[in-house]
């Protein structure tokens, strides 16, 4: 029985949690749609990314040490004229249009001369990009001119005919190992990007310049392009004839001989146009130095734009648009900054602009779909307010009417207290009657407390500005409370220095102070004094009420200022509302003035207002 148990609960159990994975895949089929076409649009820019931005890259790189392994040759028609060559001089006027190919190049006697230069040098190879087969007369070679012409250090370029099939040089030995293909081919735009393996059954020029092998890992290697035609050192072709380098100036140099013909014209490179024999250069620095690019295959690049795509989609989904829009910028130009970095350092090519285009796709659609669902939210949230407001205007209308009739019975028992306490003066129950008397005055401010609460945070609540003396409004509290301070015996004095008349509200001010000294009052101890300063500094009015009393900790300070806080130590000792100081902060920020306090545990508090001169604050036709 168990073991027909187990597997029932266990399918059970999956059968739930792929019923909440279908929930929660339906609940965001939405949002995960648009993440997989902005995925696939960079796809789609990245098959398309190497013809742009790769190109660019190499220009933004600009060029880029090479080694000093190469030298190239390039052959110009005015070179063998100089040479006082019979047959170029006789056969060929440069003024008139000219069919030149590499057969306008031969002539066996210069060659010979030139080639027994450069061996005299010692280089390490010599590479002639020119075929020389059936497109010249019938080659007869002298036993010298065959050591020349054979020696193993030069490898001779073949050709194709129109069958694609391929011609071997003159010079071609019996195992054809000193020949080579000079083939290079173009993009689908015309550019050349890549070596392609030899399409004849020769390997190609530059490996057998180099005696390496391309990589067998690909079947075309990105050319690593480190400049143009001015990169790699060049010697000319009188220089070698008329013997003007340095003695052992091209030891164990790979030498490049190319001419400049009408039938082999310039290809387009990222650098521009380049001739053959430079391109080859560039391949023979690759090949010497490993600088091969290397482009890893679609589904890399398609998995590094994904995780892309869901960094992405989690910062515009955790994030505001304004902090998510920082984030994509920073990205953008962080793999941008990466990209050029690897490229230049590891050539390594990784996509950037593929990257930039993904983060525009996501932000563009993403905004749009966040929009959509921020105005239905809108809608439900201001349904929800309304309900909230009226809700809230039936709790305030319930205090309000509950505190109006409150007060109504408190001042009939009022007056009861005071005409017994005025009709018999000697009556045992005076001091009852007092007590009752003050605790219907205490009642009386928290009934006044809570509908003064209820009347700021009102909609209609409005400032009365008036012009006014600050003093003349302290010395009508004080007078209010003069009497409260008596009966503890406490000392009110004042400090008030002659203030110009300010704008404010007189009465929401009246009851600034009054809170702030009968708190003052309320946590001193009897015979204690209470200071009440008032000065003018540059823009500002400054009142402050001094007490010695028991003070209030450095913690608790900025809690007092909230509504209905009061301090730990106070609940039992004195009673209150804990809105006194809450309406003090509240009335003063109104003006555009500012609150403070200072206080020292047994030693006293020191409570500060201050208020602009100017009304640019003031003027508040209403406040929420």
């Amino acid at each position: 029985m168990l073991r027909c148990v187990r597997p029932r609960r266990y399918l059970t159990l999956i059968q739930l949690r792929l019923s909440y994975l279908s929930r929660w895949l339906r609940r965001r089929g939405g949002f995960f749609l648009r993440l997989f076409l902005c995925w696939m649009f960079a796809i789609l820019v990245l098959r398309y990314d190497e013809v742009t931005s790769y190109d660019q890259r190499f220009q933004l790189r600009g060029p880029q040490k090479v080694g000093n392994e190469v030298v190239v040759i390039l052959l110009k028609l005015s070179d063998f004229r100089k040479t006082g060559s019979i047959q170029m001089s006789t056969m060929i006027d440069i003024n008139e249009p000219t069919t030149i190919s590499d057969s306008t190049f031969w002539d066996q006697t210069l060659w010979k001369e030139f080639l027994t230069q450069l061996l005299k040098q010692k280089p390490r190879s010599i590479g002639v990009n020119l075929y020389f087969g059936d497109n010249v007369e019938k080659i007869t070679l002298t036993p010298e001119e065959k050591r020349i012409f054979y020696d193993p250090k030069i490898f001779w370029s073949t050709s194709v005919n129109h069958m694609d099939r391929s011609l071997l040089p003159a010079f071609t030995n019996r195992r054809q190992s000193n020949v080579g293909s000079n083939e290079l081919r173009r993009d689908d735009d015309g550019v050349v990007r890549r070596i392609f393996p030899s399409t004849s059954e020769h390997p190609l020029l530059v490996e057998k310049l180099t005696d390496l092998r391309l990589p067998k890992n690909n079947s075309r290697w990105l050319i690593n392009y480190r400049g143009d035609d001015t990169l790699f050192t060049k010697v000319s072709w009188h220089e070698i004839m008329n013997n003007e380098l340095p003695p052992r100036f091209l030891e164990n140099k790979i030498i490049l001989i190319g001419a400049e013909t009408n039938l082999t014209p310039n290809y387009q490179t990222p650098f521009g146009p380049l001739h053959r024999v430079h391109i080859l250069a560039q391949v023979v620095d690759n090949l010497l130095h490993s600088r091969w690019v290397i482009r890893y295959s679609m589904g890399v690049y398609a998995a590094f734009l994904f995780l892309i795509a869901l960094l992405a989609a989690f910062i515009i989904t955790h994030f505001p648009q304004s902090v998510s829009l920082v984030f994509f910028i920073w990205i953008g130009t962080l793999v941008a900054a990466m990209s050029a970095w690897i490229f230049d350092s590891f050539y390594v090519w990784l996509p950037a602009v593929s990257t930039s285009i993904l983060l525009a796709s996501i932000w563009i659609i993403f905004v749009g779909y966040q929009a959509s669902k921020i105005e239905r939210k809108n809608f439900v949230l201001e349904q929800e307010q309304k309900y909230l407001h009226e809700l809230e205007q039936l709790k305030n209308n319930f205090v309000s009417l509950i505190s109006h009739d409150l007060k109504t019975p408190i001042a009939k028992i009022q007056a009861v207290v005071d005409r017994l306490l005025t009709q018999d003066t000697q009556n045992e129950l005076k001091n009852d009657f007092l007590a009752l008397r003050s605790y219907g005055d205490e009642l009386n401010r928290y009934i006044q407390s809570i509908l003064q609460v209820l009347r700021i945070e009102s909609r209609e609540f409005q400032l009365i500005i008036e012009v006014a003396d600050i003093n003349e409004i302290i010395d009508a509290a004080l007078r209010q409370l003069r009497p409260l301070a008596a009966e503890k015996n406490i000392q009110l004095t004042t400090s008030l220095e002659p203030i110009f008349s300010v704008e404010f509200d007189i009465t929401l001010m009246k009851e600034v102070i009054i809170n702030l000294v009968e708190n003052a009052i309320k946590y001193s101890s009897p015979g204690q004094e209470i200071l009440v300063k008032s000065w003018e500094d540059q823009n500002f009015v400054h009142v402050s009420i001094v007490d010695h009393g028991q003070g209030i900790s450095a913690e608790e300070i900025e809690k007092v200022w909230e509504k209905f806080t009061r301090g730990k130590n106070q609940d039992l000792k004195t009673k209150g509302t804990g809105l006194g100081l809450y309406l003090v902060k509240y009335f003063v920020e109104l003006h555009g003035g500012q609150v403070s306090m200072e206080s020292q545990e047994g030693k006293g508090t020191t409570v500060s207002f201050t208020l602009p001169v100017s009304d640019d604050k003031t003027s508040l036709e209403g406040v929420s």
